[in-house]
């Protein structure tokens, strides 16, 4: 086999993103702290069952911001909530309405969402939450 000598050189790539940055932000349930709905009432439907509320900081449970995770689609619209809880697991959360505080139709800190859970009982919660972010010292997700 003959070897041929090529003069070294450099080749560039073009960095092309194919991914979006996903912003992470914190929720907490506040009907366990605060029942008077000081946001109003704006779930879809009403409870089902025996279902009580965690108050806010009460870990794996709906009161615990770091058990809750914030769905967004990629161009950071919301569209539902899940719920880690300590007994049952991951409840899926649906969508019932956002107040926003800008109207950019994108989740933000600052915001106020509805949503709910339901068991596979059955029991269904009506949740609500200021939406925070997850660390303030880094605004832009990275």
């Amino acid at each position: 086999m003959k070897k041929i000598w090529r003069t070294p050189r450099i080749e560039v790539q073009k960095f092309v993103p194919n991914e979006y940055v996903a912003a992470c932000f914190k929720l907490a349930c506040g009907r366990g702290s605060d029942s008077s709905l000081p946001y109003g009432s704006h779930w879809k439907t009403g409870e089902n069952g025996n279902v009580s509320h965690s108050t806010i900081g009460t870990p794996n449970t709906c009161g615990d911001a770091s058990a809750n995770r914030v769905i967004t689609d990629d161009g950071g619209v919301f569209q539902s909530v899940g719920e880690f809880n300590g007994e049952q697991g991951w409840l899926n959360g649906g969508f019932d309405y956002i107040l926003q505080n800008n109207g950019n139709n994108t989740v933000d800190p600052g915001d106020v969402i509805f949503w709910h859970t339901e068991a596979k009982d059955g029991r269904k919660w009506n949740h609500w939450g200021v939406v925070q972010q997850e660390d303030p010292s880094h605004p832009n997700h990275s």
